[in-house]
């Protein structure tokens, strides 16, 4: 195998254009599609762990990222209704785990702006707007896309294709793969605004999961805009749930009273649960949305998908530079491939790690049943106060196991 056909990316989210940056930083040839004429605007994520900015350190990008984010050195924890802060976490504990001990927050469509001009900058690596992909075939020594774009549909031929195209993905359904899980009941209304909570919750901290039953809460504050986002009611109508009046009316109930306050953006989205049946099918391979996805509630999404996009690159890397090495050792049973590796330790990943974490941070907002929110605010209380159980909670929550 040489290294002379490309790979082929598709899709320039925040894992496309990282896997991208990764391999062209290697010198490896890329070419990355994506299939609007311009960048998503989309906001929705927007927390970077410690460790994905550790591989941004890395790719040398870490800087870029850092001036366009908002550092958090804190989480906080509260009971809704009570306004009663239930326990408080700083990322001092974990200073001498991470170069990065805090958590970025930088909205994706931030990040993919800082990003593509570093990849477009790269001499190995090309990035075409506008180009979507309609099909694909693996040809055993080498893999052909053919691609819609403005001047009509051209074919592409790569050494491997790398689906990062979100949870749509073309790529996995052109796999005819099984996508299995399951879709949450609940809705999320994320409203940005610049509210000024401060009067209301004097103790209020960068990043705020407020418990509640019936509509729980959580507050990052980005460099320029306070996110704020509520569970929806079963009954309500999203088109009505993010007008104006409405979302209005919500804040003023969560506040207490009437507030002034600007509203920068309103959505709703629904919150799924699932994973791709393999990473790995033959020289077509996922990563990020594509493979994964699982409940926001801590912030895992992206981050893991920018790690698939690291360890990808890595075992990309290790293949196409290192093919006849690798090869010989699979004869004698020494090595695994390491593109099959990539695909059973992240898929392992994904379902045993980040969706049992991201399950019970869900459940802990809307829990119901009194005696478990006791106890769950106790064991809350008690870690935050212990230097080495919050140093843990920590690790865990910023996804340091998962780093190597």
């Amino acid at each position: 195998m040489t290294t002379t056909l490309p790979i082929l990316i598709i899709g320039a989210g925040p894992v496309g254009l990282s896997l991208a940056l990764a391999l062209a930083r290697q010198g490896l040839p890329v070419e990355l599609f994506e299939a609007q004429p311009e960048l998503s605007p989309e906001i929705r994520a927007s927390t970077f762990h410690p460790p994905t900015l550790e591989m941004f350190a890395e790719w040398g990008v870490v800087e870029n990222v850092l001036a366009r984010g908002h550092k958090v050195d804190r989480l906080l924890y509260w009971e809704r209704q009570s306004r009663e802060l239930i326990a408080e976490f700083n990322y001092r504990h974990i200073a001498q785990d991470t170069p990065f001990p805090f958590r970025l927050q930088c909205p994706q469509s931030v990040l993919t702006r800082t990003l593509k001009p570093l990849v477009e900058a790269l001499p190995s690596a090309r990035v075409h707007m506008n180009h979507r992909l309609v099909g694909f075939a693996d040809c055993g020594d080498h893999v052909t896309a053919e691609l819609e774009t403005p001047n009509g549909r051209i074919t592409v031929n790569g050494a491997y294709l790398c689906g990062a195209d979100g949870a749509g993905s073309t790529v996995r359904k052109g796999l005819d793969l099984g996508f299995t899980g399951m879709t949450y009941a609940d809705r999320f209304l994320l409203i940005g605004t610049d509210l000024d909570l401060r009067p209301y919750f004097p103790a209020i901290g960068p990043v705020n999961y407020m418990y509640d039953p019936e509509e729980w809460v959580i507050i990052l504050h980005l460099a320029d805009v306070v996110r704020v986002v509520f569970r929806l009611k079963p009954d309500e109508v999203e088109e009505e749930a993010m007008a104006e009046t409405a979302v209005r009316q919500r804040i003023h109930n969560f506040i207490g009273q009437p507030v002034d306050f600007a509203i920068k953006s309103s959505s709703v989205y629904r919150v799924h649960q699932r994973v791709a049946d393999t990473f790995r099918q033959g020289r077509v391979l996922l990563l990020g949305d594509a493979a994964h996805i699982n409940n926001p509630a801590g912030g895992m999404g992206m981050n893991s998908g920018i790690h698939d996009a690291y360890h990808l690159a890595r075992a990309l890397a290790t293949d196409l530079t290192g093919f006849e090495q690798s090869a010989i050792a699979n004869l004698s049973g020494l090595m695994d491939n390491p593109l099959d590796q990539y695909s059973q330790t992240r898929r392992q990943t994904a379902v045993a790690a980040i969706r049992a974490y991201s399950d019970k941070n869900y459940a802990d907002l809307s829990a119901r049943d009194p005696a478990y929110r006791q106890q769950r605010n106790a064991e809350l209380r008690a870690t935050a106060a212990d230097p080495a159980q919050a140093r843990a909670y920590l690790l865990r929550a910023s996804m340091m196991p998962e780093r190597i």
